[in-house]
């Protein structure tokens, strides 16, 4: 029995012995050892990625523009194609939102730390001075922030620094760690807030703080902005809250707005709204109409957007948490989803009214393609040029496009937003 039991314990050690080998098997990278990272320090304090070409603006703008209509022109090859209505952007300091990594250089806690962007195909950290991109507030914001990281207390284990800021100059400075706020054995959360408390005082903006399952606030009472945006004469007020999506470019987001609104005039029923997101076209577009359904998947969202609804004094919308099988079942069927039963919402009497969609990259999944093409008009903003062409090449049968707009979002990059009307055909 004892020999038994010694045999059992040495197989057990032998396994064990060769689990680990293999884990470090799989750890240990195939070919040559890459080279360590190295601090770049760029000319005038601007990564390459992150520099203006305001003499280039135009021609750039002009090529992505071409992109797009030739994109749509293939979708619908058997009807013409509307002028497209180009909104331009600001050439600098155009961008309301920035995130940098922090670059470690030395031992923790005496290191020195550096906010760094990354060029395409390059390894290394790039230390970044200024952002002329960035809005104006954002580069007020960063020195400040640069030199309040330096002692331990905000700066030990920080991975990186997000800035969200507003026409209006409310700000908000998220700081992220690798390392437990909430029971970090070099400092207590209270002289961690204690320090963003500085922080607060010297920049007038909102400190959030983010570790692992753990967030704090400190100089507001939640973690939002306030943006005011002016809408074909309207004032629409907005929160807007870090970490859930904002449009970038403000300047630009008003003339999306604009035209979306534009574009709605004078409709008649209700419209649908799937992605509504935390509402920023909601509140612009629900006057146009008579009652309005928005759906939206995150539950942060929802209350987001009831929150800008609200504020703007809107009370045709009813906000619901339903994902888009449900609706397009409601749509079909003439039922009503049950979570949207306690809403007074049925969306079955919806008839073929007006369709409001602003997906991700990825466009319209197959059940949303399904919902777009039952009805009559169709109002679509899009951040990427090619799904937006695959989703009209499936509603050409029967829908055709009556307008179409180019939104430079994204000077100086190939990205642009888009959107598009499309009517039922008689």
């Amino acid at each position: 029995m004892f020999a038994l039991r010694r045999s059992t314990t040495r197989c057990v050690a032998l396994l064990q012995v060769a689990a680990a080998l293999s884990r470090g098997r799989r750890r240990r990278p195939s070919g040559p050892r890459l080279p360590p990272k190295v601090l770049r320090r760029p000319d005038g304090g601007v990564p390459a990625v992150a520099r203006c070409h305001p003499e280039l603006y135009d021609e750039l703008l002009k090529e992505k523009v071409a992109t797009l209509e030739a994109s749509l022109r293939s979708a619908t090859s058997y009807a013409p194609l509307p002028t497209v209505e180009v909104h331009e952007s600001e050439r600098e300091h155009f961008r309301m939102r920035a995130a940098f990594q922090v670059w470690h250089v030395g031992d923790e806690p005496d290191c020195s730390r550096h906010l760094v962007m990354y060029e395409h195909g390059n390894r290394d950290p790039h230390e970044i001075d200024r952002f002329p991109m960035g809005s104006r507030k954002i580069n007020e914001l960063m020195p400040v922030v640069r030199e309040a990281i330096q002692p331990a207390v905000l700066g030990r284990k920080i991975i990186d620094v997000r800035f969200l800021t507003t026409q209006t100059d409310d700000a908000l400075i998220a700081l992220a760690y690798n390392r437990d706020l909430k029971g970090c054995k070099e400092f207590t959360t209270e002289e961690w807030e204690q320090a963003a408390q500085d922080l607060h005082q010297k920049t007038g903006a909102t400190i959030v703080g983010r570790s692992r399952k753990f967030k704090v606030v400190v100089g507001s009472n939640d973690d939002t902005v306030t943006e005011k945006l002016e809408v074909n004469g309207r004032a629409l007020t907005y929160a807007q809250q870090e970490g859930a999506f904002t449009q970038p470019n403000a300047g630009v987001c008003e003339k999306m707005l604009a035209w979306a609104h534009d574009a709605t005039l004078g409709s008649e029923g209700d419209l649908c709204e799937l992605y509504c997101g935390g509402g920023t076209f909601t509140v612009a577009l629900a006057p146009n109409f008579e009652r309005v359904v928005a759906t939206e998947l995150s539950k942060a969202s929802v209350a987001l957007a009831e929150r800008n609804l609200a504020t703007n004094s809107i009370n045709n919308v009813r906000v619901a948490r339903v994902p888009a099988e449900e609706v397009a079942g409601a749509l079909k069927t003439g039922t009503t989803p049950r979570r949207l039963q306690n809403l007074d919402v049925d969306l079955s009497q919806m008839g073929r009214g007006s369709l409001f969609v602003d997906p991700p990259r990825a466009g319209l999944d197959e059940t949303c393609s399904q919902i777009a093409a039952g009805f009559d008009r169709i109002i679509y903003v899009s951040c990427n040029p090619e799904t937006l062409a695959r989703d009209v090449r499936l509603l050409a049968p029967t829908h055709s496009i009556k307008r179409v707009a180019a939104f430079d979002q994204f000077p100086y990059t190939d990205h642009l937003e888009s959107g598009v009307v499309l009517e039922r055909r008689a």
